[in-house]
This record gives structure tokens, sequence and C-alpha cells, in this order.
């Protein structure tokens, strides 16, 4: 049941059942479903409510989502220093602050997530369904929710968490088989879900050009004649787009202009001493990261089921795999024959995950074709899918291994499956049938392995920066545990802390060190490194008398000193005043806080 989407209005091929138009109130309950599915396979595959944090980035995005002006009263100097990168990230921070706005901070964070799910699975379901039948869409759905990769970007304030779901939306809007008078409004969408990519994190943008690449040549091969209407569409549409968040921008954090911003943290991001901080120079890391393996598997199967004479393929399933094979590619290029650590930072790579999704679907519908004309028998894809989650989340554990030999071993096998099943599908039913479903377990449940399986040990290699270890193996069946409270704690302190009382009224944290990762959402919130002391209270070192001169901060934020009194003896030469304390409490999480103002500084600044 392929069908292209130029030649969406023909009738089904021969042998294929023609769809029929459902009823309304049927239409109404398939609707209902496909919104509710995020909250039943939350609960059914219990999936993590938030992810760890793999530093304190994602908190820096949270404090513009709690509390932007203030903040950037504060620091507004010490981003520009540091190319202002989180300010120009727009297309995720717009919305989460509109849904902090209306619901509240943890509330408001769910709330977000539960839209950006929909973001992915609503396409995805509709391109499916379209392409083949309602259950595969549903596969799809289960695909996109159960991905560990997904959950994980979900899971935080960094921008990736949007990225993955806008790109995946996108994707599947661009391919979808429409009649000619709505691909407009398809392409729109596609737009409008790109451009917000993009605004969210400029590592969104190659993946974006690579995309755009392929569907022009697409167009310029199959129909010649829509490529200048649609060039128009995608072009006008990110105008709009762009300028929409440009106002949304000014009014909900002051600065109408991100597009500087953003080329300032490209240009930051390019020097030499940053790219020599974060980019490996020796390639042997990849070999330890079986996750990245998946995307290859994926579209490898994904080949090994489409590629014949290209004249043959529809274009939705060419354009989805061959997006994506490019969309590899050129972060391939990047991260070795460039300097960007695209691959390398999970929350970089996570942006391919969103289309590799969409390419995994299309190629277990197509595989899974011997099963679709029987009613009970086109379910047991989705089913499988769910089936093959609900079996490690029920106990998440998995031997380490790296690419040689298992990982290589694994994508071998992905393949090799898809080229079984395409060849099969082609025999007697019952054959095919037992085939179709032998090789979804492989090409569904491998991907799944290779995403959540546990790195080797290794020594240190030389060249290699050592990054955080995304926490995919924990997606599924894990619990969030404190991390909610700790959220909730950390998005009370902007409160606390309260507003500044003139320009540039700057902050800094006192902290003890070794609480580092227990604080690191609330030390994030106020740019962490940048702003904090050197050194444990109530330890007041000579390095720490020089950035306090170097920053005369009015007001200095002390965390969970063990003795206050002496923390507040040491800063005894900068006229310590405690204007507030507080303790911090949500759950199991607790945080002392103490709001100190430091009048030697006080009285340096304009009031």
């Amino acid at each position: 049941m392929l069908v292209a989407a130029d030649a969406v209005d023909e009738p089904a091929a021969v042998g294929q059942p023609v769809a029929q138009k459902p009823a309304s109130g049927a239409s109404a309950l398939e609707a209902c479903l496909v919104l509710v599915s995020p909250v039943v396979l939350f609960f059914a595959l219990r999936l993590r409510a938030m992810a760890p944090p793999f530093g304190p980035d994602p908190a820096m995005h949270t404090v513009y989502i709690i509390d932007p002006r203030d903040f950037l009263a504060r620091f507004s100097s010490d981003l520009v220093n540091s190319g202002g990168r989180e300010g120009a990230r727009v297309g995720f921070l717009v919305p989460a602050r509109l849904s902090y706005l209306a619901f509240g901070a943890v509330p408001g964070f769910f709330v977000f997530r539960y839209v950006l799910a929909l973001v992915a699975i609503v396409p995805a379901y509709i391109l499916l369904r379209r392409l083949y039948c309602r259950a595969v869409g549903a596969m799809a759905i289960v695909i996109l929710m159960s991905s560990p990769v997904l959950v994980t970007a979900w899971g935080t304030d960094y921008p990736d968490s949007a990225v993955v779901s806008y790109l995946a939306g996108a994707l599947a809007c661009l391919a979808m088989p429409c009649k000619e008078r709505r691909r407009s409004a398809w392409l729109a969408i596609a737009a409008g879900l790109f451009t917000l990519a993009v605004w969210s994190n400029i590592s969104a943008a190659p993946l974006v050009a690579a995309t755009m690449a392929i569907y022009g040549a697409i167009c310029l091969r199959r129909t010649p004649h829509r490529l200048i209407r649609d060039a128009l569409v995608l072009a006008a549409t990110g105008v709009i787009v762009t300028g929409a968040l440009m106002l949304a921008s000014g009014l909900l954090f002051g600065p109408f202009d991100y597009i500087v911003p953003t080329i300032e943290s490209y240009a930051f991001l390019n020097r030499p001493s940053i790219v020599q901080h974060f980019h490996s120079t020796n390639w042997r890391w990849i070999l330890l990261r079986p996750y990245l393996l998946v995307p290859a598997a994926v579209v490898a199967a994904w080949g090994a089921t489409f590629l014949r004479r290209l004249r043959a393929l529809p274009t939705p399933q060419l354009l989805i795999g061959a997006a994506c094979a490019a969309q590899i590619a050129v972060y391939g290029y990047l991260q070795f024959l460039n300097h960007a650590e695209v691959l390398q930072q999970h929350y970089y790579s996570s942006g391919l995950w969103g289309g590799i999704c969409i390419v995994l679907a299309i190629t277990a519908g197509a595989l899974a074709e011997p099963l679709l004309d029987h009613r009970v028998a086109r379910w047991l894809p989705a089913a499988l899918v769910l089936a093959l989650a609900l079996v490690y989340e029920a106990d998440p554990h998995l031997p380490a291994f790296g690419w040689w030999p298992t990982g290589l071993f694994i994508v071998a096998a992905v393949t090799v499956a898809a080229a079984v099943g395409r060849v099969v599908s082609k025999v007697a039913r019952p054959a095919a049938r037992a085939t179709a479903v032998a090789v979804a377990v492989v090409v569904i449940g491998c991907p799944l392995i290779l995403t959540v399986a546990p790195y080797e040990h290794h020594a240190q290699l030389p060249g290699v920066i050592d990054n955080p270890v995304p926490s995919y193996a924990t997606a599924l069946g894990g619990s969030p545990g404190f991390l909610v409270d700790r959220y909730r704690v950390a998005t009370e302190l902007p409160q606390f802390v309260g507003k500044s009382t003139f320009p540039r009224e700057r902050l800094l944290i006192w902290f003890p060190i070794a609480q580092v990762s227990a604080l690191i959402e609330l030390i994030g919130i106020y740019l962490a490194n940048i702003s904090e002391l050197s050194s444990s209270p109530p330890r007041l070192t000579a390095r720490d008398k020089d950035i306090l001169e170097e920053r005369t901060p009015a007001e200095l934020l002390v965390l969970d000193t063990p003795n206050f009194p002496a923390t507040l003896s040491a800063l005894s030469a900068f006229d310590p005043t405690v204007l507030r304390q507080t303790v911090l409490k949500s759950g199991g999480f607790m945080v002392h806080a103490w709001l100190v103002s430091l009048g030697v500084f006080v009285h340096r600044n304009p009031t």
C-alpha cells in the first residue's frame, strides 16, 4: 500500500485494500485516541518524567523560562562575553515561557512536553496512516514515544527537547501524501516547524539544510512544475515564523533581536580556544558509543527494504530515507572533517532521532505488508514495538558493548532481516506473515538494544574530551526520583533571590564544591561556572577575593554551607548583611539558602 505523494488521489494498487472514509464519529474517536496516546504510553511504559541534567546548561534555560527579565538585567554583560548563546534559542524558550505563565513551573514543564510529543506523533501518525493503515500509524506513535533518546531529550530544559519533536513533525509534514490543493498547507506546517527547530538550537540548521536539499532535488526530478511554488511557500513561512518569534521575544524576554545573538553564538563557538575545549581530536571515542550505530542501522534497513529502481520508489519513502541519510552524512562531516562536536555531544546528536524514528516506522510498515490485509494481524507490529519496550522496562539491564564486534553484528542483523523480509513478502501469505513478525522483532528490537546498551569501561583516550554520558538506559522503566523535586526547588530560587534593585546588579553564588552534583540545577540557574566562587564556604581564598573584586557583586547567594556564621565572618571585609534566608524543600530534596548583601559593592554601584 505504497502511495506516492503526487499520486495520492489515484486508486490503490491491485490487491491492496482501498481506504474508506471513516464516519465522523469514528474520526472523532480516532483523534481522541491519538491525542491521549502520549499520556497512556507515559504510564504504560513508565517513561522517566525527567532526565538527569548533564551539566548546568539546562538550568541556564530554565531561568529564561521562569524569570528572564531579571536574569538579563543581572547577567547581560556575561552573556555578551560568552556569545549570548542562551537567549538566541527562542524557538524553544517562547513556548516554554508561555506554558510556564499559564500553568506554573512543574505543571508547565509537563504540559509543554505533552505538546512536544503531539508535535512529533500527530504528523507521523497521519503520514503512516495514509501510506499504510491505522495500525502502522499506531506503530509510529509507539516507536516515537518509546525512543529513549526522545524521552531523554524531553526530560530537561535544554532546547534539544523541542528540536527532536520539531524535526520529526516537520519531516512527516514535508513527505505527507495529500491532494494538490492541500500541499501548500502541509509545506507551511513543515517550514514552520523547521524554522522553530533552527531558532531553538543552531545545531538543527545543518539537518534542515540537508533535508531541504534532498526535497529540492526530488522535486526537480519528479515535479519540477511545483519547485518554485514550494520554495516560495517554504521561504515565506520561515520569514513569517521568524518575525513572530522576534515579536514574542520582545514581549516575553525584552530583546526583540535574537538573530544577532545567534550569529554571535556561532562565532563564539568557533573560536579556536572553545573548539579545543569541546571538540575531540581523536575519533576513536565513537567506537565506544553503540547508540550512534542506530542511525546507520535504521537507514541500512530502509535501503535494504526500498532501494530498487528509483523511479518505482514512492516519493514519501524516498524523501524520508534520503533526507535522514543526508542528515547523517552532514553531521559526520561536521564532526570528523570540521570542528563541530555534533555527534560527540548527545544533546546535539539527538536531533537525528526524530527523522530516524520516522524512517524506522516506514521501514517496519513496508516489511509488515503481508500482515496489513488481515484485520487483526495488521496490529501485530504495533503490539511488538510495545511488547519489546515493556520487556526492557521491566528489567532495564543489558551487558556493555562497543562497536566491535557486537554493535556491528547487530547492524548487520537489522540489514539482513530487512532484506529477507522484503524478499519473503512476495511468497505465500502464511510464510510471509510469519517472516514479517520475526523481521519486525529484529528491525524494531535491535535499535532499542543499541540505544540503551551501557558503555564499555575503558582507559582515557588521548585527544578525547570527556563528555557526559546520556542516560538512555533508564528512560524506559526509570523513575525521576528526586529530579522533579530538584527541578521544583530550582524554579523557586529566583523568587527567593528577588528582583535586582539597579541595572547590572550582579549576583554570585557560593556553595560546597562537593555538592556540585546535587546543586547543579540551582547553580545553573545563575550561570554556574561564570558566577561562582572557586572554593567551598566558609573558606574564602585569595582567588575568591579576586573574583569578588573583579565582579563587584552587590549580592551573594550562599547555598548549603555547614557553618553559616563562619561563612559570614569570612566575608567581613566586604560589609556583609543577611537580607533573607530560607529552606527550599520539595519531597526529599532540601536546600538551605541565604542571600547576603555585600555593602562595599553596593556603594560602588549606582542606585
